[in-house]
């Protein structure tokens, strides 16, 4: 089945939003590595890598469906934060706007009657709920901690062990860390 102009486009710009996304969170990653809080650079890092996945993802969907890929610039993402709390602030708000993207997606797809696209989309939709609820969750518990040095460092210990940031207790957020 031949993929519809329109999603075609929407698809290839999903491939962009995932690859800005991962920027972002790449800047997120960096300015972290500038603090004593490694297990959030490394959080971040990996969070970046799963952006990175997803693109790649759709990329793999677009040529499977015999669609051209079409690639588009990515936008140099905000680097410069306040502290840990603000950097959350902007990760759940990128990752609402990620899932806002889908969102519109899914209902071109509907629209168009496409159910195999659908069903990619139902995949990142359940993915994003996920990633809203992670990250919100971990903005409310750094609200608690508020400039409490012991409790940020705990969270940063914390975020650091979360599955897939490498287990923690590293200063670098680098690929071969």
């Amino acid at each position: 089945m031949t993929l519809n102009p329109k999603l075609t486009k929407l698809l290839n710009e999903q491939i962009n939003n995932e690859m800005s996304s991962s920027y972002v969170y790449l800047a997120m990653a960096a300015w972290f590595e500038q603090t004593p809080y490694s297990g959030f650079a490394q959080w971040m890092f990996t969070q970046s890598r799963e952006e990175t996945m997803h693109a790649l993802k759709f990329y793999q969907y677009l040529v499977d469906r015999d669609a051209k890929v079409e690639l588009q610039p990515i936008a140099k993402p905000k680097a410069d934060f306040k502290s840990p709390i603000d950097v959350f602030q902007h990760s759940l708000k990128q990752e609402q706007k990620v899932t806002q993207q889908i969102n519109d997606l899914f209902e071109v797809a509907e629209q168009v009657k496409d159910h195999a696209s659908k069903n990619l989309l139902l995949w990142f939709l359940n993915e994003q709920m996920e990633e809203e609820k992670t990250v919100g969750d971990m903005l409310e518990r750094l609200k608690l901690a508020g400039n409490d040095a012991a409790s940020l460092l705990v969270l940063d210990r914390e975020a650091g062990s979360r599955p897939g940031t490498g287990g923690g207790g590293s200063s670098s957020a680098s690929p071969g860390a």
